[in-house]
């Protein structure tokens, strides 16, 4: 008995390399598409930065900013200025500065007009002084502190201790010669009565 090879023809080969084909053509668009939806971290843009926001509890309230402080500078004393002869009318007018109210026996000063408790006196403890305008007794040197009452201009009071610096002006402490009431009063609101 001979055996004889079977013959195959082309055809036969393509029977199997085409689903093989087929399959893997239909794995690698699986891959892509699963690739394209899941993203791999090469062709991710960078992440964005987080920002942090501040939160604040609705029962809470926010801080108050914080409030500045001013720096006395205390002016120096010296000779008062000269007018120069050479100066043109209009240029000496422009350069005198606004001042307050002084009293006649000081010259006027050119911090009056940024402080205006720049010039004021320093009074000894047992003076007698008296309000220049309507103004809040304090409990303490701080507009602040509790008001204790509103003194009408006039009022004479007595300084009953050392000042304390707070701010531009200087408070005084004080004893009302009426009613016999203790607080502070900030200088610019005093002057020394006539008696004194």
């Amino acid at each position: 008995m001979s055996y004889q090879p079977e013959e195959r023809y082309w055809t036969d080969y393509l029977r199997i390399a085409l689903p093989v084909a087929g399959l893997l053509i239909l794995i690698g668009l699986l891959w892509f598409w699963a690739s394209a939806l899941i993203g791999d971290g090469a062709n991710q843009p960078p992440p964005t930065p987080e920002m942090q926001a501040v939160i604040t509890p609705i029962n809470e309230s926010t801080p108050a900013p914080p409030t500045p402080t001013a720096a006395v500078i205390a002016p120096t004393p010296g000779p008062p200025p000269t007018a120069t002869p050479t100066a043109a009318p209009s240029a000496a007018v422009a350069t005198q500065p606004v001042a307050a109210p002084t009293t006649p026996s000081e010259p006027p000063d050119t911090a009056d007009a940024a402080n205006p408790c720049a010039n004021m006196p320093v009074y000894d403890v047992g003076s007698v002084v008296q309000t220049t305008a309507e103004v809040n007794l304090r409990q303490g040197p701080t507009t602040d502190s509790e008001s204790l009452g509103i003194l009408p201009a006039g009022t004479q009071a007595q300084i009953s201790g050392e000042f304390s610096e707070a701010g531009q002006c200087d408070w005084w402490p004080v004893t009302v010669t009426q009613n016999g009431q203790a607080g502070f009063i900030r200088e610019d609101f005093l002057d020394a009565t006539a008696g004194s």
